[in-house]
């Protein structure tokens, strides 16, 4: 290859008015891009907004995680594979830490006690102490009767490992001054076992809607402090009537879907 010597090479020129050109371009380019997705964006934002399909949970059950129920007999949760149910943690010896979800499951009984596929399931968080003699003294005053309502319990660091890894409780079961602190949300399992929660539209600082939709927990003894300290925020009803519409909602949804096809 032929070399020149160094003192014999000339700078580039360059034209002003093409560099002003390429500059506008590329500007035009970077804003009708930018645009172009701002507006892919908000019609995404809008999709979302108007989908009111309850959101997947953080969890999914994978193992048949075992109990003892009410009539003395052994199930695993995942034997209502294929079916839709809901799971309420609850200490029983402590009737007033889920005094507004026993009412919930009460006209969960009401509206889909005639079905095959639905299953309501209260997961004690104090199962030394409430065994399934006691457990059957329970459902004999709620009137839960199997296969609808469950009442079971496992062993306490199996029930308490199982809320925690599978169920995403937020509060780990833990006993302070002889009365137990739970997270009392119910769960919602779809027939593929997916966690499940409603959804609502999200709103700004002055209450203006937004357009994306934030899950909700099932959390009814939260909803009912909020209703004693006045908190309706301007709905038509009660948070915990508003929060078991969702519910409602929520699972007649899961029930007209059906179950995956397994390979």
């Amino acid at each position: 290859m032929k070399r020149y010597p160094a003192q014999d090479l000339e700078p580039a020129v360059r034209d002003p008015k093409k560099l002003r050109l390429t500059g506008i371009v590329l500007v035009v380019v970077m804003l009708v891009s930018g645009f172009g997705i701002l507006i892919a964006y908000n019609r995404s934002a809008k999709r979302q907004a108007d989908d009111d399909r309850p959101a997947l949970g953080s969890g999914r059950l994978d193992k048949n995680f075992r109990v003892w129920r009410q009539d003395e007999s052994e199930a695993g949760l995942l034997d209502m594979e294929g079916d839709v149910f809901v799971i309420a943690p609850v200490s029983f010896e402590q009737p007033e830490g889920w005094k507004a979800t026993r009412k919930v499951l009460e006209n969960l009984k009401a509206s889909y006690g005639e079905r095959d596929d639905f299953h309501i399931v209260m997961l004690t968080v104090d199962p030394e102490n409430e065994p399934p003699t006691k457990l059957a003294e329970y459902a004999k005053d709620l009137g839960a009767e199997l296969p609808l309502w469950w009442l079971a319990g496992a062993s306490e660091e199996s029930t308490h490992k199982f809320m925690k890894r599978r169920l995403k409780a937020q509060l780990v079961p833990q006993k302070k001054e002889g009365i137990w602190e739970y997270d009392p949300s119910l769960i919602v399992v779809d027939r593929d076992r997916h966690l499940r929660q409603a959804t609502v539209r999200a709103r700004n600082a002055k209450g203006k809607e937004l357009n994306f939709r934030n899950p909700v927990p099932f959390d009814f003894e939260q909803a009912a402090v909020w209703d004693a300290e006045g908190r309706s925020e301007g709905l038509e009803k009660t948070n915990v009537e508003t929060l078991e519409d969702l519910l409602h909602k929520t699972i007649d949804h899961l029930i007209e879907q059906p179950a995956a096809k397994q390979p």
